[in-house]
């Protein structure tokens, strides 16, 4: 494990070693078997033999006491089944590795969530941490005036309350910034080791044009490529059922051994009669399983474009909350309190308790601006998560 773990590594570390996600990977094994199940001819021969005792009257003109029967008969395809099958194994194989590699970008997501999620808590709890200090350096000064009959006694307790009240945050901080700290364990799977995280909360370029990016996640989604193999799938599986629908015939040699020691040797074939069964349900079950793949793979489309335009939404108003915070009103706090403190500085009479409600609604104001950040930083996700591409939201 790395000593300090960036965002890159958190994703690296996951996708090699969360328990959660090597299961998955082994469904890639049981796809892979049922290819060479398909490569396999399904049908193997059978030898029939019978050895029989021959009695009788001296007239039959019995001279061999022991008939023999023997045949070698194997059921042939000849529809052409195994191209089917073949078909219907490796669309199957490639639906179960885009489910895979779904799973992984669900997975790193996930990571991507949780790492900023630490990220998030940890500058939070840095900020009640100046709030309370910055908090109790006033109180100091106003026990000071106070002291000099320059504020009231009545003052003293208002930033008392002030000092307690961000006292009292430090608890909720330190508890989701716990919550969050074993959230990102869960996903990297891991379960008591120390994590320290190294990254910030940035507001990244706004991404390319809403078209642009659809056609990116129609390319890049793999649970829009899993549903493309899935109706692939229910395709071979409709025609090898249609191919079916009349059997095989069974077909091979036979030699027979008979008691008057005649040599009969030919060929057996039997024919299978679909004259009650023809597999009707089962041509209407497979067409009905194809008709929902290809509405499932609609279905899926649809949610693909939906993704990107929510996100895309999302995006365009946590940044705008964002950029409104740290263009304007953090600034304009800042030169706020840099006014009355140099009013304070040349006239003594200013309320030192207005010095302090500006600054603690700049405190206020950095606090809001970190929740900006953190629904950025969400609708990023989010993004991601539309596009099927967590390297957006990791490179930031």
């Amino acid at each position: 494990m790395p000593p300090v773990w960036t965002v890159d590594a958190a994703v690296r570390y996951a996708l090699e070693n969360n328990p959660e996600l090597a299961a998955v990977r082994q469904q890639h094994g049981i796809a892979a078997a049922g290819v060479v199940i398909a490569q396999t001819y399904p049908f193997n021969p059978i030898w029939e033999g019978k050895i029989r005792a021959t009695t009788g009257p001296e007239s039959a003109g019995i001279t061999n006491a022991v008939s023999n029967e023997h045949k070698f008969l194997v059921d042939v395809e000849i529809r052409g089944q195994r191209k089917y099958r073949r078909q219907g194994a490796d669309a199957a194989l490639s639906r179960v590795d885009w489910e895979i590699a779904f799973q992984e970008v669900n997975l790193a997501n996930r990571v991507v969530r949780a790492f900023y999620a630490v990220v998030y808590r940890n500058e939070k709890l840095a900020l009640v941490a100046e709030i309370i200090q910055l908090n109790e350096k006033a109180a100091e000064h106003v026990r000071k005036l106070v002291d000099q009959a320059r504020l009231k006694p009545a003052d003293l307790v208002l930033i008392g309350t002030e000092v307690d009240d961000a006292r009292g945050q430090e608890g909720p901080a330190q508890t989701s910034l716990a919550m969050a700290g074993y959230d990102l364990r869960r996903a990297l799977g891991l379960i008591r080791q120390d994590l320290t995280v190294q990254g910030k909360l940035q507001a990244p370029p706004f991404p390319e044009d809403h078209e642009t990016l659809v056609n990116k996640a129609l390319e890049l989604r793999p649970d829009l490529h899993a549903r493309q193999a899935a109706v692939q799938e229910a395709e071979a599986r409709l025609q090898l059922e249609i191919r079916n629908r009349y059997g095989n015939p069974n077909i091979g040699p036979a030699y027979e051994y008979d008691p008057t020691r005649v040599n009969l040797i030919g060929a057996q074939i039997t024919l299978p009669l679909p004259l009650f069964n023809t597999h009707r349900g089962e041509i209407m079950q497979r067409s009905a399983e194809r008709g929902k793949a290809g509405l499932e793979l609609h279905q899926t489309e649809v949610q693909v474009r939906q993704d990107v335009e929510a996100a895309l939404a999302r995006l365009e108003k946590a940044r705008a909350w964002a950029n409104n915070y740290e263009k304007q009103i953090i600034p304009n706090f800042r030169s706020s309190l840099e006014r009355i403190e140099r009013l304070f500085d040349l006239d003594p009479t200013v309320d030192v308790l207005r010095i302090i409600e500006i600054r603690r609604k700049l405190l206020k104001a950095r606090d809001t601006y970190l929740d900006a950040l953190w629904e950025v930083t969400l609708a990023q996700a989010d993004l991601a998560a539309a596009l099927g591409d967590p390297s957006i939201i990791i490179s930031h």
